[in-house]
């Protein structure tokens, strides 16, 4: 008997709940006002007052990127036997010239490839190729960058 009355209350209680929709919300509808338009100018794009210090060009100077105070490199190229080779700016360490060679090894055979590791001041570092590089040789040449640069 008290398992038909659990039952019966269970199937039954959707029936007893009474659910009250909530009222839709109100609110107020912002206005805007229209902003004021700016004094046109002709159409051949010059101020109207030519005396206002305001509306004359400015000369733009352009400002050179600073050249990279440290950028080890490794150059691959090719001798007249044939034979890759890879030549290192005097920052790298005798220690990694053999990620160097493994960079060549990867990078394309017919062109000379240079790999720049430019440090950034956020302790991470850029390498800049003088040609497009394979997704190997670029992982070659990241291993080369954070060994020199010392960020492993």
């Amino acid at each position: 008997m008290r398992l038909a009355l659990l039952i019966f209350a269970l199937i039954a209680s959707p029936a007893f709940a009474r659910d009250v929709p909530p009222e839709p919300p109100t609110y107020d509808k912002p206005t805007f006002e229209r902003p004021s338009t700016p004094p046109s100018t002709p159409p051949n794009g010059t101020p109207q007052n030519p005396e206002d210090p305001d509306d004359k060009p400015r000369p733009v100077k352009a400002v050179p990127k600073p050249a990279p105070v440290s950028c080890p490199k490794v150059k691959c190229v090719t001798d007249e036997n044939g034979h890759r080779r890879a030549m290192f700016t005097a920052d790298v360490q005798p220690d990694m010239y053999y990620l160097g060679r493994n960079f060549c090894a990867t990078a394309p055979k017919d062109v000379e490839v240079t790999a720049c590791c430019l440090e950034k001041e956020d302790h991470t570092y850029q390498i800049l190729y003088n040609v497009q590089v394979s997704k190997k040789a670029h992982w070659k040449a990241k291993q080369f960058c954070t060994c020199v640069l010392e960020l492993d």
